[in-house]
């Protein structure tokens, strides 16, 4: 295989059908509030800003900057750590809990189509591949600039 035109038909790719790409690139790397929101809905439990730093790869001033706007919202509540006073555990509201279920359900619907639409033997060659991929993409994060 010749890895050099690969990477050139991944390119090309990229530049031709922007929009779909940037859809799936969109839901699997989202860092902005709805990801913040499904982070914590999927846990089920508080987390500390740190968290979503290290797991988002986001600057602690952006997490900030989210977090103000989701508490602005109402979906996120600040609590005092109980066990270090220093720290502050970010929960989900009633209404962060309703708003997170929708996003993840939709999230779930869209995956669902496009899994559907590939079939049994594409869906799983292209997970089997996505989880590849992020893999690697995990061990050499200084390639791409992250």
């Amino acid at each position: 295989m010749d890895y050099g035109k690969a990477a050139e038909e991944l390119v090309d790719m990229q530049l031709t059908y922007s929009k779909p790409l940037c859809k799936i690139a969109d839901i699997i790397a989202s860092r902005g509030e709805d990801q913040v929101l499904l982070l914590l809905y999927s846990k089920q439990k508080p987390a500390c800003a740190g968290d979503f730093a290290a797991i988002l790869g986001l600057t602690s001033g952006r997490v900030a900057n989210l977090l103000k706007q989701l508490e602005r919202k109402g979906y996120i509540m600040r609590v005092p750590d109980s066990n270090d006073r220093r720290k502050v555990q970010i929960s989900l509201t009633e209404a962060g809990k309703g708003y997170a279920c929708e996003a993840y359900k939709k999230a779930l619907e869209g995956y669902e189509w496009l899994l559907t639409a590939l079939g049994e033997q594409d869906s799983q060659e292209f997970m089997r591949v996505l989880k590849l991929g992020v893999t690697l993409l995990n061990q050499h994060e200084e390639l791409f600039g992250q």
